[in-house]
């Protein structure tokens, strides 16, 4: 995880203990009955899991929602009720985020996407899903749809939310968008560590990072929480061992472009 990342790891204010007991405050506000818990992968890895199931519309298609980078399953708060009245729901920490195994991934692009997508195929057979509506966002809807190349007769239905890796990076440098200063400077800096490695080596100051960075999570959740509990999770969920964001920097280039463009690779 680069040098940033393992220095003086006893410096971070962090644990899996205190992930999982902020996310119970989240769970908390779900009016929704629903069952949380580990699913065991046949490589030893765990993905840990949330479903709700309504009374009504228990045979329908379930649907499968996949978060973003950074994110995890307590991100999708806003959205678990309404979306679970009238079928079954499930979501998951990717493998290498929130609450999952932070099992070691391939330092390729291509190896790295795969690892993912292999193990929301090991994830879908253990829980016994025949096919599904998978919904991602962000780095969620770019492994959604590469995992509905590799095995179209598991989705039902795509549905992708402001998806990450789409386009192709421009070979014109004047059709690229030109990133602040600031952004450029961090990107420097941190080229050869992980995305959010700077959350990790501030050790004490890393949740204040993420308040003065994204104040917008407050007030996106604001219905929910008055308090920094959004962004506790956020920086809990990071604070971790960084497998799945390297993964993620596997797959990337030059401040954020993907290495292997899902345009390229869909027929529209």
């Amino acid at each position: 995880q680069g040098w940033l990342g393992s220095w003086l790891p006893a410096w971070r204010p962090t644990s899996m203990s205190h992930l999982k007991n902020v996310e119970a405050r989240i769970l908390q506000c779900l009016q929704n009955r629903f069952v949380a818990r580990y699913v065991p992968l046949p490589n030893q890895a765990k993905i840990w899991t949330i479903s709700l199931i309504p009374q009504w519309g228990k045979g329908r298609t379930p649907l499968v929602m996949v978060h973003g980078f950074g994110g995890g399953i307590g991100l999708w708060i806003l959205n678990l009720d309404s979306l679970s009245h009238r079928r079954p729901l499930h979501a998951f920490d990717l493998l290498g985020f929130g609450r999952s195994s932070r099992s070691p991934f391939p330092h390729d692009a291509q190896g790295a996407e795969e690892a993912f997508v292999s193990s929301i195929e090991a994830w879908r057979e253990e829980m016994g899903i025949p096919n599904m509506i998978l919904l991602g966002h962000s780095l969620g809807g770019f492994l959604a749809a590469s995992y509905s190349l590799q095995y179209p007769e598991r989705v039902k239905h795509l549905i992708l939310v402001d998806p990450w890796g789409f386009p192709t990076r421009p070979s014109d440098p004047a059709q690229v968008p030109t990133a602040p200063t600031w952004i450029k400077a961090v990107a420097t800096v941190l080229g050869r560590s992980n995305p959010l490695a700077v959350l990790r080596v501030a050790g004490p100051w890393g949740p204040g990072l993420v308040q003065r960075f994204r104040p917008d999570f407050k007030q996106k959740f604001a219905n929910f929480f008055d308090d920094d509990t959004i962004s506790e999770y956020i920086y809990h969920c990071n604070a971790q061992t960084p497998s799945g964001e390297a993964a993620f920097k596997a797959m990337t280039e030059s401040l954020g472009w993907a290495r292997r463009p899902m345009l390229q690779r869909i027929h529209m």
